[in-house]
């Protein structure tokens, strides 16, 4: 059965891949193409269709991990597809017809991710935010604005963000105290870590203290959030909006996801706002739907009254409603049945280092993990500080920074030194052909040198090849050794490296499996194995006789072992197999016999 729905799932490959101008897959299997592949002009493929291509990919290989129970791989496979799709959205060279595309496909991956596969990601908020107010389009009318529902004013302070209540928002509070009762409380919970830093920020600009609460309906005061729109960190800017107003945004950092960067930006482009349109619920609007639709949908009705502009978007006319059902229960919690236990505040030391380092040799010397360090860091868009500045404030736990910038400086070169190196483009290579060579992916090479335009790049161009480190032997610990592993027909990564107790992402990362994610049969992996005592001889034991011993048809290890009265454990330790099921006719296994036995 399992396999009937494999074969579905690449059928919909072949199916829905062939649609495009290119195939990155046919790269991997047919590697002579590379030769005749068109040199750099407009025949070459689209970069939209190279990076559609490659996360439609991913995506494919999420449902196939997930269907076999690879949490792991399907984790990875789902975050470089959004990753992907997050930079096909910074491209200027979009045709209506890709732009369709794009949003047809980036509904399905989020409806999938949301619905099928939310235990990958927990409840952080990454992607739910959305559905949530999606949820409450679909199920919570706007009754005010046709008419049907009375408006009641329950605080007007000068000073402060009016707060009204309606039937409408009475529903929407209900909404949140039922079917959404334990997101809405991990979301308050949420606002005790950075209610500290954000206040004051807004209070400078001289905004109300109430907006706080709109980064709580925008992401539950998640840094990396991130919308259906392409919208990033707890105040939800597009990345063009975040630009006007000082955010960067590059294959390094994205400092939308900054709380404290995000919260001065988001605190100026309110402002302006509130200037613009000397009412909050319309500079709110605005927020949501862009100024000139707020001024068209005010012309159209010739009224001022947020309340009253049928012609806005639907999204838009229920935004202020969950604003103000959000900021009732943030007010009075335990009122609405909630509990006050907000989380302890953040704090952080800041760090500055001269140089660029990955999480892990930061972690070595500090003893903070990269996962924490990630967390602290949240701008930061690759496990490792930006290699394009001299210097980089880094966040790490109160207490943990004394001394890091100088243990950092003391790091041998060799330990420290980037993860990139730089390539001359020379005539006759694309884009997909230098990804493979380095073993990247399209999307990573667009990225990294900014690429943004169909012409992509020209001979004699110097591009930046984001690599890893991993890809290097020296990641192979010390009791570790490599075999080699042919791909057999019908084999998954996820088999391979559950046969060999080994994690999929170190498999990928040994073999350069990045921007090449299908294997093939007959294809050779490098797998890393740990070392025993018996199968580190370098040559054959005094007192012993090697024998080779070549698989039969039908044989199995018990059977061999009984046949050359040794040890099944002994044959496993000799030939590196632990945690493989299965040998196979024409293997060739070495046995350790005592001289004259």
């Amino acid at each position: 059965m399992k396999y009937k729905y494999l074969y579905v799932i690449i059928c919909f490959i072949i199916l829905g891949l062939s649609t495009l101008s290119y195939s990155d897959n046919s790269e991997t299997i047919v590697a002579d193409t590379v030769n005749r592949e068109s040199e750099l002009n407009d025949s070459a493929p689209d970069l939209f269709d190279l990076m559609f291509n490659e996360a439609r990919s991913f995506y494919v290989d999420a449902l196939i991990a997930g269907h076999f129970n690879d949490t792991s791989d399907a984790k990875y496979c789902f975050d470089r597809a959004f990753e992907i799709m997050a930079e096909i959205s910074d491209l200027d060279t979009l045709t209506l017809l890709q732009q369709d595309d794009f949003n047809r496909f980036y509904e399905k991956i989020t409806y999938d991710f949301q619905e099928k596969f939310s235990y990958l990601n927990g409840d952080s908020g990454t992607y739910n935010i959305a559905s949530v107010r999606d949820d409450l389009n679909n199920t919570i009318s706007d009754t005010v604005a046709v008419g049907h529902d009375t408006l009641i004013v329950v605080d007007d302070r000068p000073g402060h963000f009016p707060l009204v209540t309606s039937k409408q928002i009475e529903r929407i509070i209900e909404y949140f105290q039922t079917k959404e009762h334990d997101r809405f409380q991990k979301w308050l919970n949420n606002a005790g870590r950075y209610r500290a830093h954000m206040l004051p920020i807004l209070k400078e600009f001289g905004l109300p203290e109430e907006i706080f609460y709109l980064a709580l309906i925008e992401s539950g005061y998640n840094p990396v959030a991130y919308s259906y729109a392409h919208a990033a960190g707890p105040w939800q800017f597009i990345a063009s909006t975040g630009a006007i107003y000082g955010l960067k945004r590059n294959w390094w950092v994205d400092e939308r996801r900054d709380p404290i960067k995000s919260t001065y930006a988001a605190a100026k482009y309110l402002k302006k706002l509130y200037d613009e349109f000397d009412d909050w619920f319309l500079a709110l609007a605005a927020y949501n739907t862009g100024e000139l639709r707020v001024w068209r949908a005010i012309r159209r009705e010739g009224t001022r009254d947020y309340w009253k502009l049928r012609s806005l978007p639907k999204q838009t006319r229920n935004y202020i409603p969950t604003l103000m059902a959000g900021m009732t229960i943030a007010l009075n919690p335990e009122k609405y049945g909630f509990t006050n236990t907000p989380d302890d505040p953040w704090k952080w030391d800041e760090v500055t280092v001269k140089g660029c380092y990955e999480f892990e040799d930061i972690a070595r010397v500090s003893g903070i993990s990269s996962t924490v360090l990630k967390e602290y860091n949240p701008e930061l868009r690759r496990w490792m500080t930006p290699p394009e500045t001299d210097s980089y404030v880094l966040r790490v736990p109160v207490g943990k920074g004394e001394g890091l910038a100088k243990k950092l400086a003391e790091l041998p070169d060799v330990e420290s030194k980037p993860r990139w190196v730089t390539h001359a483009v020379r005539r006759g290579q694309t884009l997909s052909y230098i990804a493979r060579k380095y073993g990247t992916s399209v999307s990573a090479l667009i990225a990294a040198n900014n690429i943004r335009n169909r012409n992509q790049i020209k001979v004699g161009q110097v591009l930046r090849i984001p690599t890893s480190h991993y890809y290097a032997s020296a990641t192979v610990s010390s009791d570790q050794g490599l075999i080699t592993h042919t791909v057999r027909r019908g084999e998954t990564l996820s088999e391979i490296g559950k046969k060999y107790g080994v994690g999929i992402s170190k498999i990928r990362s040994l073999n350069n499996l990045y921007g090449k994610r299908y294997i093939y049969p007959g294809q050779r992996l490098k797998i890393p194995v740990k070392k025993s005592p018996a199968n580190q001889y370098t040559s054959t034991p005094s007192g012993k006789t090697k024998i080779v011993h070549v698989v039969k048809k039908g044989e199995t290890l018990s059977e061999i072992a009984e046949a050359y009265n040794v040890g099944l454990s002994r044959i496993r330790a000799w030939n590196n197999l632990y945690g493989r099921r299965f040998i196979y006719p024409g293997q060739k296994i070495v046995i350790y016999k005592s001289t004259g036995s």
